[in-house]
């Protein structure tokens, strides 16, 4: 998911940029400072989700949300505790939090996003890759893990294997949320684990390493039985 950050205060977007990593499912964080960049970046980028000041000293944030597409989800950050009857005149508002944030609250907050785009947040289905001089296209679906060798990327399917000049930073904004980084340098898709030991995860036969930094983001993921 492609998430944008406004708020003036830096301190205010470090938190939530720190709750956005947390949570497994937001691969692509924008920061803005100012209103009026934050438009420019909507006009020309696609974000999933907006977190929006509602103090903004340039441009307040009710203007920014008059000039949104409706089908953009937006959670309204705000010190006013009585923003919640205000909220209901905005179509693409679906929560809001009062500073100062807590996690558990910003938690709720993007749970709720979650069911009312019904967790696909307008995911790609395949995207194109350059291969030397050839654009090759890659169902995402299809994809088993990203492996990062220097400056490339190789793409593993099931029968088939791409290289491309990228980082592994550069590809997550292309990637579902059924994709999570395991490692420095593997970032997988949960849908095809096979296997989850000590050693590691095994996927179509093929060991990857499990590092502790990704351990918690990875299980959380998991459709764990018990």
């Amino acid at each position: 998911m492609r998430c944008l950050i406004v708020d003036d205060d830096p301190l205010i977007c470090d938190l939530l940029e720190h709750f956005c990593t947390k949570l497994g499912i937001i691969f692509n964080i924008t920061i803005s400072y100012s209103g009026f960049e934050s438009i420019t970046l909507i006009n020309q980028n696609r974000f999933d989700l907006i977190l929006l000041d509602y103090d903004l000293p340039d441009i307040r944030g009710k203007e920014i949300l008059s000039i949104l597409d409706k089908n953009v989800s937006v959670v309204m950050i705000t010190s006013n505790r009585d923003f919640g009857h205000e909220s209901y005149n905005y179509p693409q508002i679906i929560d809001y939090l009062v500073k100062p944030i807590e996690f558990v609250r910003f938690y709720k907050a993007i749970e709720k996003v979650k069911k009312q785009v019904k967790v696909g947040f307008n995911e790609q289905e395949h995207f194109f890759i350059k291969e030397g001089n050839n654009l090759i296209k890659i169902f995402i679906k299809d994809v088993l893990y990203i492996k990062s060798a220097g400056n490339y990327l190789e793409f593993y399917m099931a029968d088939r294997k791409v290289m491309t000049i990228m980082t592994l930073k550069e590809v997550t904004s292309k990637l579902t949320s059924s994709f999570q980084q395991i490692h420095r340098s593997y970032i997988v898709n949960i849908d095809k684990v096979d296997r989850v030991s000590s050693e590691g995860i095994t996927i179509s036969d093929q060991m990857i390493p499990l590092s502790k930094t990704y351990e918690e983001e990875f299980f959380k993921k998991l459709n764990l039985l018990n």
